[in-house]
């Protein structure tokens, strides 16, 4: 798997291009989102359309990850997720917990809409 890092102003944009099915390449998305909140990072978007599949892994990361970004005030929406994720994520119940959208454009639009109210 390889995580690519793009910033768009405050947002960053994370993604996740092949599986999160554990080992290594769960690992490296892991690594990225907890490098993103050392650095301070209160919005970020988890672009999934290039991930083909995820197993109970690759959700705890995104548990995880929610947990680090709740916990500071912060916000994850995830985009481009397939059906089969979509499904797997609302089987366990967390796909509540994070904002979707189609695109990274509509995330990171929808991320700075929120974080301008007062």
């Amino acid at each position: 798997m390889v995580v690519r890092r793009t910033a768009v102003g405050r947002v960053t944009v994370l993604s996740a291009v092949g599986g999160l099915t554990g080992g290594d390449e769960t690992e490296r998305l892991r690594e990225a989102i907890l490098a993103e909140v050392a650095a301070g990072n209160t919005l970020l978007v988890l672009d999934l359309s290039e991930c083909g599949k995820m197993n109970s892994s690759g959700i705890s990361v995104l548990v995880e990850a929610y947990r680090e970004y709740a916990g500071r005030g912060g916000e994850i929406r995830l985009c481009g997720l397939h059906e089969r994720m979509a499904n797997q994520l609302t089987t366990v119940r967390i796909i509540d917990l994070f904002g979707r959208n189609a695109t990274v454009e509509e995330a990171v639009s929808a991320l700075v809409e929120r974080a301008s109210r007062p």
